[in-house]
């Protein structure tokens, strides 16, 4: 039942049903009420008379008189019979035939009734001549009863049946009908592009009219509304392609912004690295040089026959401290070159691989010691052993590599020395988290939520390009499939800390680092 129609003529037939229901239920109970009244008035009136009657036409024995009264007294429809039997052996009765005459009954007869009256016969009220008894039946009083039940339900069906044809046409005239023009509009607004055609005339003065004068107006608002939304809307869908191509450009930028800050933190590294490396090599061939030059000197004493004992063991001695200088500067060379080795492949390529995390670790803290040589910075690494990641150690030594050289260049900035110290530990088998701390000159607080924003930088005008944190937040999120924050008091120090699972999400393309 969905239609306010149906539901409207439903309760409106129910509610009219219930009232004449009600008002016909009182009116029967006050009827049945008369008429039970009526039946014990008309059966005292019954004993009053016959009481007052037979007894002088029994005193005589006159049969046909008790016959005559009897049968008037038979004329009402809930007396069955009637008996008289004397104290002188008259016994008398009358009964209505199956036809409905009168006939006299047998002594023996016995009339089925609900309802029996014994009526005394006393001559001259002291004299007992006998007894009459009267033979009632209800149901003439029941069918009575049931005749007014069913004229009343005819009554109220016949008034439901009028009121509803009466109120179906009024309704269907002056609501339904209105309503469905309404509706045929409002269908008619929605369909059209600009609500046009959906205007309803209604010339009546009354409540249906000011609603439909109401959807007029709205139809002639709505009309101008969409009518300057599609005007907005191109100019809208105009700025929106622009802002696309302009945040496309932006982000061609920001690309090549993070490619040229990526190579020239692969450049730094390199020029560290080499500068790192100069020395030992340096210092392996001076002595190399000097060691050849005394080789040749006591080969020519050994050729010249003057070679003396203390000659050829300060030789051996020069020989020895020689070969020691030699080498500890080429393996010191040697583990340079293997860790800027490690470390340039890695941040040059998007290879994934397993590797140990602290051996990692160090790796990159080795190829980053040159940029630190002159700041007299203390780098402490506290790992667990036996982490195995299964990562990209490149995007890994990126994130490390950022988060080192902001210490230096702002936590340790107009400061002679300063400590970092690097933990990382397992927080269950399936991540770890990695806290790099510093005890710089810590975050100012209103710069602590913007440290990760593209861009942002405290050294505009000192080289700073503002990607260094942002390129550490996408690589961490993104790449590496893990999370960081940031903690900072001013003069106290930062701290970075990263919770990232020991095995990097697959399928992250080298775009969403950007």
């Amino acid at each position: 039942m969905k239609s306010i129609k149906t539901k409207l003529m439903f309760w409106l037939m129910a509610w009219i049903t219930a009232i004449l229901g009600t008002t016909g239920l009182f009116s029967y109970l006050h009827n049945q009420e008369r008429n039970e009244a009526d039946y014990q008035s008309q059966r005292a009136a019954v004993k009053a008379r016959l009481a007052m009657s037979l007894p002088h036409s029994v005193w005589q024995l006159d049969d046909e008189n008790v016959r005559l009264t009897l049968d008037s007294e038979l004329s009402w429809p809930s007396i069955i019979a009637i008996s008289v039997k004397g104290e002188s052996g008259l016994s008398l009765g009358r009964s209505h035939d199956t036809d409905g005459s009168i006939r006299d009954m047998p002594p023996s007869e016995e009339p089925r009734s609900d309802d029996m009256l014994n009526i005394p016969i006393i001559y001259q009220g002291k004299e007992h001549l006998g007894n009459a008894t009267v033979y009632l039946s209800r149901q003439a009083l029941a069918k009575h009863q049931r005749d007014q039940l069913i004229e009343l339900s005819a009554q109220i069906l016949l008034l439901d049946v009028m009121i509803f044809m009466i109120m179906s046409f009024n309704l269907q005239r002056f609501l339904f009908q209105p309503l469905a023009r309404l509706q045929q509009a409002l269908n008619t607004a929605i369909r059209a592009p600009d609500a046009s055609g959906a205007q309803v005339t209604h010339v009546a003065d009354d409540e249906i009219g000011g609603i439909v004068n109401g959807f007029n107006r709205i139809v002639a608002r709505t009309a101008g509304d969409l009518a300057k939304r599609t005007e907005a809307e191109a100019v809208a869908r105009a700025e929106r392609d622009r802002a696309e191509e302009a945040y496309r450009q932006l982000m061609e930028a920001q690309q090549t912004l993070v490619e040229t800050e990526k190579m020239a933190s692969l450049g730094s590294l390199v020029a560290g690295v080499a500068h790192e490396i100069n020395t030992p090599v340096g210092i392996t061939l001076t002595t190399a040089s000097h060691l050849g030059t005394a080789t040749s000197h006591i080969i020519e004493k050994v050729d010249g026959g003057t070679v003396k004992k203390s000659d050829f063991q300060a030789y051996l001695d020069t020989a020895k401290e020689c070969s020691d200088l030699i080498l500890s500067n080429a393996e010191r060379a040697a583990n340079l070159i293997h860790s800027f080795k490690q470390v340039a492949v890695d941040q040059t390529s998007e290879a994934r691989r397993s590797f140990q995390l602290q051996d990692y670790l160090n790796e990159v803290i080795t190829s980053l010691k040159p940029r630190f040589k002159h700041a007299n910075t203390t780098i402490s690494v506290q790992c667990e052993e036996d982490i195995l990641l299964d990562s990209y150690p490149g995007s890994f030594a990126q994130v490390v590599t950022n988060l080192m050289v902001n210490s230096l260049v702002h936590g340790f900035e107009n400061r002679s020395s300063g400590k970092i110290l690097i933990e990382a530990r397992r927080n269950n088998p399936h991540y770890i988290t990695l806290t790099l701390s510093d005890d710089g000159k810590g975050i100012p607080p209103e710069n602590l939520s913007r440290v990760f924003d593209p861009f942002f930088t405290t050294r505009r005008g000192s080289g700073g390009s503002g990607l260094g944190l942002n390129i550490v937040y996408n690589i961490v999120r993104q790449r590496l499939g893990g999370s960081i924050e940031v903690h900072s008091e001013v003069n106290k120090g930062t701290t970075f800390t990263i919770t990232m699972p020991c095995s990097a999400p697959v399928n992250q393309s080298k775009e969403n680092i950007a």
